[in-house]
């Protein structure tokens, strides 16, 4: 057999399959893809790097992700009531974003993801004002520099086309404050969706696109159903994020209609969707998205930053709605960084935990790998290590930490400068 194009040896290689292997020995890659894992000698290789003992581990995938509000980064300094921060900080940020502020938020966010090990990102994409020359030169514009950045950049561009009435009050008083425009957020029907599937054409490569509205309490029926007939991967949106967005809207006979039932109707319950924080479900709403295989994302230090007194992972996982964790908004998490997420976490649930059963350290490094992956409709391709699987992978330095697990260590007594080298496709996107 010929050589492989790259051995990385002497590792211990947490491979996140379906045994939850750790081998201690090598990973060979070939042509961007996993060629084969294993103990004992190595095979012949192109290139061999010496991992000294350290951990190779899945690059980390980031399910729900926001890059347009990094120049609010540092407004967690505060803590402000959660449409204080929606309107006057969030909102007031993206609404102010030119083509070129928004290359250079994708460009910061990509550059931090891959410095700490983060090989995927779904980046909920939003600067208002769709159907406008701002948004399409700002979405152009993030696209190239996502693509540029070398790791997979899942785009999902926001539209709404109408805004809960609930929200006057919020509005008003963000109007009065100045700096921010309430029609700005929302677009009519037809203007969202050409936005959304015109969108589509800059997938390309490691660079993929999804449909997107922001909240289905922001959308119409008919957004909806279009946003769901897209030819695009997945459909992710924001869902049961408060105990208002989880009633939802009522229904065309004006009945009281929860979001998570709206979207059955609608036809948009499915292995496609990806609801992002589901802090507020019900049993019902739990039981149904289980039912139609959707995936979840749980974004533990953003909900902790906002005030959240209730970690909903517990009882998201005791449903068997899959899980995948979010870094959530520049704004509302400290720099990108995974394990830092695990942490809270795992912090969060163990405080204000949720269902029967408390995560372990093993079970946020799966929610933050493979079961993030398999959020994304990506598991075939990325999230573990094994023979046929994109060559997405971080090595980290050995440790002289206590004895515990591989898993435990990740999680537990990593340091950011332990990341050696990232690998997406086999190409080196980060080296120390």
């Amino acid at each position: 057999m010929s050589a492989v194009d790259t051995v990385i040896d002497d590792a211990v290689v947490v491979t996140m399959d379906a045994a939850r292997r750790v081998v201690r020995g090598w990973v060979a890659i070939r042509d961007g893809l996993v060629d084969a894992v294993g103990e004992g000698p190595a095979p012949a290789a192109s290139e061999r790097i010496d991992a000294r003992g350290g951990i190779v581990h899945p690059g980390f995938v980031s399910a729900h992700t926001h890059s347009m509000d990094a120049a609010a980064a540092g407004s967690l300094d505060a803590s402000v009531p959660f449409f204080e921060w929606l309107f006057a900080t969030y909102y007031r940020t993206v609404l102010a974003v030119t083509p070129a502020d928004a290359a250079h938020a994708v460009r910061s966010l990509g550059m931090d993801a891959a410095r700490a090990g983060i090989t995927t990102v779904l980046d909920c994409w939003g600067v208002g004002d769709v159907g406008t020359r701002r948004a399409d030169e700002a979405f152009a514009a993030s696209a190239t520099a996502a693509r540029a950045s070398g790791i997979r950049w899942i785009l999902a561009p926001m539209v709404s086309d109408r805004l809960p009435a609930l929200w006057s009050p919020w509005l008003d008083a963000a109007e009065r404050a100045g700096g921010f425009r309430r029609g700005a957020l929302v677009a009519p029907t037809e203007t969202a969706l050409r936005f959304a599937a015109s969108a589509l054409d800059v997938a390309a490569g490691r660079v993929s696109v999804f449909a997107c509205t922001e909240l289905p309490e922001m959308a119409s029926d008919a957004l909806l159903v279009g946003l769901g007939a897209l030819d695009a991967p997945g459909v992710t949106t924001h869902l049961c994020a408060s105990e208002a967005g989880a009633a939802g809207v009522p229904d065309p006979e004006g009945a009281p209609e929860r979001a998570v039932a709206r979207l059955q109707r609608l036809g948009l319950l499915g292995p496609r969707l990806v609801g992002a924080h589901l802090s507020a479900t019900d049993p019902d709403d739990r039981a149904r998205l289980a039912s139609h295989g959707c995936g979840g994302v749980h974004c533990a230090a953003s909900s902790m930053y906002s005030g959240s007194r209730r970690s909903a992972l517990g009882e998201l996982r005791e449903s068997g709605i899959v899980m995948g964790l979010g870094l959530d908004n520049r704004s509302l998490n400290t720099p990108p960084d995974m394990v830092a997420e695990m942490r809270h976490a795992l912090a969060f649930d163990r405080t204000a935990g949720t269902g029967d059963r408390r995560a372990t350290a093993s079970d946020l490094l799966a929610h933050a790998t493979i079961d993030a992956a398999r959020v994304l409709g990506m598991g075939e391709a990325i999230g573990s290590l094994e023979p046929g699987k994109r060559a997405d992978l971080v090595v980290r330095a050995a440790s002289d930490s206590p004895p515990m697990s591989p898993e435990a260590r990740i999680v537990l007594a990593s340091r950011p400068e332990d990341v050696q080298l990232v690998l997406v496709d086999g190409d080196a996107v980060f080296a120390r």
